[in-house]
């Protein structure tokens, strides 16, 4: 007779589950603040690796080990406490990635901080996998309170983040864990629960001043002009305001400019990327015209219709009215850049640039809103906000961006006047790239282009950069237009790029300087020899990772030494070295590592019959369900970025729907307790998928001018289905083996957590090298590996 579930522990799961979700994307944002990105991933994602360290820990008991009752509780009481420790001891180690190569200093803090980044991880692990072992006889409803606590979970990190921060997100985090404990000792040990409680009611006492009692730190490779960005955050006098959101945190600095003027500046994860707010000395209508090289091409329009991609701090709206615009639409993805903007204070100090009647401010995905909009536009201007410390960290190389594709090229050529003119500025090794994409979208017919000769194009673009001494350029300008530029045109726009001391590269029949004139007008634009590392097949929207500037097959082992082996003094010299690609590697050879550890150490410790029969299968289903799980749902979130716009709404919407659906999928699967049941769930899974990856290209095209709401309707519909299949093959095949070998069911967890992690990592790779359709393919193919090999046990038993 299959054993009761006290109703606390379902409650306490799912609590337990919500806390580990909004703990593990609340790091990933945070350590993007205290590291970059990428470091961030890769730090995350190892700690991620202690779920499947307490599968293992877990298997490796005795057989004849007492109840687990009293050790579960007490990895539950521990779990909260292991949250504010793991957290704190971490913002006190000053581990730097890119130092790695100055001693064995730094690996000793890499060790350190992994550590105190995977206890909390680890003990949650043996709690939720211990929880799975003890009441294995309702796996299905465990299932889902579990996916169920986590889909709230993900919707708790886009409302948290902004009202309580950083390191209030943490201690919320731990109050949920703690009230998770206190639940399970109410079921189990009541004794504890009072101890729990305090926990509890100390982790939310602590919410209001966390971000006082753990500051995040600051890696001190990252600077602006020589000063370190921790000095200039923790100056009073410098840093005016902190917002945090699921996008990222938006610090305001204020500073004295030339002739002791008053500045400020808003800075996205201390260096990712800086944009300055606009301060003009009196009213904008009342100035003067500005030549410069991004005004002139205003010049050519009469009351000119503009759209600001990337409006920032205003500065380049302030640009568009001064200059005669007659409407300016701004766009800006994030929203706390654009509540900071219009705040009145803030209006007070930029003249009021944002209340402007010729201006109208949203909030959107630029590409998004150029799909929804109806305008032609005379200029598009897409300035760059990338900060020096970003790119020389290679911090942009993972992330995607739907900005600079194939298909962003060809959104922009349909929203262009007859004579409209796109302007976009970057540093200068993305300026090759820019122009085989513009190039490639020129000539392509699939995108609606009219058959153009090589001379039309080329006499249709302009180029320069920042002169430098030595070096690329962190300054950069590419423009396309809609009709070629008149000789006379050309020359103007030469004297206003001498006048302000800037290097023309590619002007049509005046400077037509190598590798640019090859591409501009040559016959094989992608296959020209360049001066330095950089790509030029175009991104698209499906491999959208257009900051990517070396292949993966052109990494050697060499580019990891010189990666993480770069003092402070060679930084900057990182602009040219793979630092994002290398951290993956270095990931995913990490994954392989411990995935041979949770896979072979039971198997090596363990005595056959102890184990179990069938435990290499085992491996196969519980190890393609986390690969396919995980990488199904990455490629459905990118495939839903440019529908849903705003990436809050893209990570609420996703990652909850499927999570919910598949808990509800994996409490409805309880019903079929036919053998071939887990077998049939992986088919039916790997058949909505396929159909779903079908279906949805049209139904995004079929939506995309709806207002969000209606959007958002049609993304939860889409996935919900396919999160509700997917709920079910799990607890299936945890049911099957509990009949079968009850005691592989915390290695089968273990398993299926670490699978999921490598799966987060091989998506990006492969989305990188093969695309996110790709991606889709690849998931399904491990949802039908996971049936083969739930088949073949079936069939043995």
């Amino acid at each position: 007779m299959t054993e009761r579930t006290p109703t606390p522990v379902y409650l306490a799961l799912s609590m337990l589950a919500a806390a580990t979700l909004l703990l593990e994307v609340s790091l990933t944002r945070i350590l993007s603040v205290t590291l970059w990105y990428h470091f961030a991933f890769m730090v995350v994602s190892t700690a991620l690796f202690g779920f499947g360290a307490a599968g293992v820990a877990l298997s490796l008991r005795r057989a004849d080990a007492p109840s687990s009752d009293r050790a579960l509780v007490g990895f539950a009481a521990a779990t909260p406490i292991a949250f504010a420790v793991g957290y704190t001891l971490f913002n006190r180690i000053p581990f730097e990635p890119l130092r790695l190569g100055d001693g064995a200093i730094q690996w000793a803090y890499l060790v350190a901080a992994y550590l105190a980044i995977s206890l909390p991880f680890f003990l949650a692990g043996l709690t939720i996998a211990g929880l799975f072992s003890r009441y294995s006889g309702t796996i299905h409803r465990l299932y889902l309170f579990d996916l169920v606590g986590a889909g709230v979970g993900s919707l708790g990190v886009v409302e948290l983040l902004p009202l309580t921060g950083g390191s209030g997100t943490v201690f919320v985090a731990a109050a949920l864990a703690g009230a998770g404990a206190t639940a399970l000792c109410v079921a189990t040990h009541r004794r504890l629960a009072a101890l729990t409680a305090v926990v509890t009611l100390a982790s939310v006492a602590a919410v209001p001043y966390a971000d006082r009692l753990v500051p995040v730190r600051i890696s001190a490779d990252k600077n602006i002009g020589g000063v370190a960005i921790s000095e200039l955050l923790s100056d009073p006098n410098t840093h005016k305001k902190q917002v945090w959101n699921s996008i990222s945190r938006v610090d305001l600095l204020e500073y004295s400019g030339q002739g002791g003027r008053k500045q400020r500046a808003i800075l996205i994860d201390a260096g990712t990327a800086l944009t300055r707010v606009a301060h003009p000395s009196r009213p904008v209508d009342a100035l003067p015209p500005l030549l410069d090289e991004e005004s002139f091409f205003l010049g050519l329009f009469d009351a000119p219709e503009v759209l600001v991609i990337g409006s920032g701090g205003g500065r380049e709206v302030v640009l568009a009215l001064r200059n005669g615009a007659g409407h300016v639409s701004a766009v800006e993805i994030n929203p706390a850049i654009n509540e900071m903007m219009t705040d009145p204070a803030m209006a007070e100090f930029t003249g009021g640039v944002f209340q402007h009647p010729k201006v109208e401010l949203f909030t959107d995905e630029a590409r998004s809103f150029l799909r929804r909009s109806q305008t032609r536009y005379d200029f598009i201007h897409c300035p760059h906000t990338i900060s020096n410390a970003s790119m020389a960290s290679g911090a942009l190389s993972l992330a995607e961006s739907y900005l600079l594709t194939l298909e962003a090229f060809a959104d922009y050529r349909a929203h262009l006047s007859a004579a409209g003119v796109l302007l976009i500025t970057r540093p200068e090794a993305h300026l090759p790239r820019l122009f085989s994409t513009a190039r490639v979208a020129y000539d392509s017919a699939t995108f609606g282009f009219l058959a153009s000769s090589a001379r039309q194009f080329g006499d249709s673009v302009l180029a320069w950069k920042q002169a430098t001494a030595e070096g690329l350029s962190f300054y950069a300008g590419f423009v396309y237009r809609a009709q070629p530029f008149t000789p006379a045109e050309v020359e103007r726009f030469a004297a206003v790029l001498h006048q302000r001391h800037l290097e023309p590269v590619y002007l049509p029949g005046l400077v037509e300087r190598a590798p640019y004139a090859e591409i501009a007008r040559g016959g094989q634009p992608l296959s020209v020899e360049l001066p330095f590392p950089a790509m030029l097949e175009p991104a698209t929207d499906d491999r959208p990772f257009f900051n990517q500037r070396v292949p993966f097959s052109d990494l050697e082992l060499s580019d990891l030494t010189r990666v993480f082996g770069t003092g402070e003094q060679s930084r900057m010299s990182l602009e040219e070295r793979p630092v994002a690609e290398a951290a993956l590697l270095v990931l995913l050879i990490e994954s392989a590592a411990v995935a041979l550890l949770v896979v072979l150490v039971p198997l090596l410790v363990f005595r056959r019959r102890e184990l179990g029969g069938g435990a290499l299968r085992t491996v196969g289903v519980f190890g393609g369900l986390g690969l396919a799980y995980i990488i199904v749902e990455v490629g459905l979130i990118q495939r839903l970025n440019l529908f849903l716009g705003q990436p809050t709404l893209v990570f609420a919407t996703v990652l909850a729907t499927l999570l919910i659906g598949s808990g509800l999928g994996a409490g409805f699967s309880a019903r079929f307790t036919m053998p071939l049941a887990p077998t049939l769930a992986c088919l039916l899974a790997a058949l909505v998928v396929v159909l779903t990856a079908s279906v949805l290209p049209l139904m995004v095209d079929w939506a995309l001018a709806w207002s969000a709401p209606p959007r958002v309707a049609v993304a939860v519909g889409c996935l919900f289905p396919v999160g509700f299949v997917m709920g079910a093959p799990f607890p299936l095949a945890l049911s099957r083996l509990r009949e079968r070998a009850a005691g592989q069911i915390p290695w089968a967890w273990g398993i299926n957590g670490v699978a999921s992690v490598i799966g987060s990592i091989s998506a990006i790779i492969l989305g990188m090298l093969f695309g996110y359709s790709a991606v889709l393919t690849i998931g399904v193919g491990f949802y039908l590996l996971a049936a083969a090999a739930g088949f073949v046990r079936q069939s043995r038993a």
